[in-house]
């Protein structure tokens, strides 16, 4: 009797336990809300929700179902968090929420649905979103999927700056369309096509004072980026024309980081008291810095622009140290760019547009000056990249 008795409490203890550990699995695994704070208002802007609607301030917290409306010479900059970063809403645009949702299990994985009814929207997902998570943005001419992605998505073309875009075109039966950094989608298209180096460079400028208001800690972070896409871009037209792979990512390296460097200026100088500190010692920093960054782009640039057309390694490489030297003096600014520049060289392949992703190596302190401080600025996030942050290319479609 006391080995049944036994039994039936072990049985009776196991069911609890087994019941407990699916109510917590259940609970962790539950879709939370997620939220779009509004961390910048420029003109007028409305929204309408459940709760009714009204203007939109900074500060503001729209949820999902909320309907965001601009007028002309208006925007909103917002900060989705966890459900994708930096997203703004551009002059007389109208924009839906329609799903804000993630899930914290082992890993957290997102569903952000947004849908762009009139005039365009700019997306900057700076932190990579989980596999099994979703990133939709619906317009009229079609669906988009992103993840790790700038784009600017309009109701009648979609443009990505880095990453690349899964878009289906209402119109072509359903069929999938590849959109890569650098390249754009317009209705009737039955492929993306090339976008232009002033439509590029306008987004890039856009999206990096967008980040600046929305998430300053991570700016260093995309200037790097946008500027590496940019250099490897003009390096590669470049290269497949017969031109200097080096001298086009060097002057592309060079424009790109004034424009973004003005652009970070332009949003510390407009910034609400709450994050202008944070945006104004970034800019400093990127200033600081920018020597080192542009040599970096440049390099990158350089290297991937001639693989894409064909080159070997080795030219690669030497367009690579070239574009740098011509960029700086520096010759341990011109040694980094160069390592830094290496592993794009190794794994680009010829015909393919290149992306980027973050290299967590700090760069290199040029010579006399004090190593880079670890210091979270404030507002950082957790677990976002320090400024001086660096870049490297690599080829897409890296099985990701």
């Amino acid at each position: 009797m006391k080995y049944s008795g036994h039994r039936s409490l072990f049985a009776i203890g196991s069911a609890v336990l087994a019941a407990a550990w699916l109510f917590a699995v259940n609970t962790v695994q539950a879709a939370s809300p997620g939220a779009a704070v509004v961390k910048k208002v420029v003109g007028t802007a409305t929204y309408t929700d459940a709760r009714g609607g009204g203007a939109i301030k900074e500060n503001d917290i729209l949820f999902q179902g909320a309907t965001i409306t601009t007028g002309a010479g208006s925007y909103v900059d917002l900060d989705l968090g966890v459900n994708g970063n930096a997203l703004r809403v551009e002059a007389d645009s109208t924009l839906a929420l329609n799903k804000l949702e993630y899930t914290k299990a082992i890993a957290t994985v997102t569903d952000t649905q947004v849908e762009v009814k009139k005039g365009s929207a700019v997306s900057n997902v700076i932190n990579k979103l989980s596999k099994a998570s979703k990133y939709e943005i619906k317009t009229p001419a079609g669906v988009a999927g992103i993840r790790g992605t700038c784009v600017r998505s309009g109701v009648t073309r979609i443009t990505c700056l880095i990453g690349t875009i899964q878009f289906t075109p209402v119109a072509g039966g359903g069929v999938m369309i590849t959109i890569n950094g650098g390249n754009a989608f317009s209705p009737g298209a039955l492929a993306a096509v090339k976008a232009g180096a002033a439509e590029t460079s306008g987004l890039a400028k856009t999206a990096t004072q967008l980040t600046a208001n929305a998430a300053a800690a991570q700016v260093a972070q995309v200037v790097q980026q946008f500027t590496a896409a940019l250099a490897a871009d003009a390096a590669a037209d470049a290269a497949k024309t017969g031109g200097s792979a080096s001298t086009a990512a060097a002057n592309s390296a060079k424009a790109a980081i004034a424009d973004l460097l003005q652009a970070v200026n332009d949003a510390a100088a407009t910034a609400s008291p709450q994050v202008k500190a944070a945006i104004q010692a970034v800019a400093q920093t990127l200033t600081q810095n920018s020597e080192s960054m542009t040599a970096n782009a440049a390099a990158s640039g350089a290297g991937i622009g001639v693989k894409v057309a064909g080159g070997t390694d080795a030219q690669a490489s030497a367009a690579a140290n070239t574009a740098a030297t011509s960029v700086s003096n520096n010759a341990t600014v011109v040694a980094d760019a160069n390592r830094q520049a290496a592993p794009s060289i190794v794994v680009a392949r010829p015909n393919q547009n290149p992306t980027v992703v973050v290299d967590n190596r700090p760069p290199q302190p040029p010579p006399g000056t004090a190593p880079p401080s670890n210091n979270t600025q404030p507002g950082a996030q957790p677990g976002a990249q320090p400024p001086g942050t660096t870049v490297i290319f690599v080829s897409p479609n890296r099985g990701e």
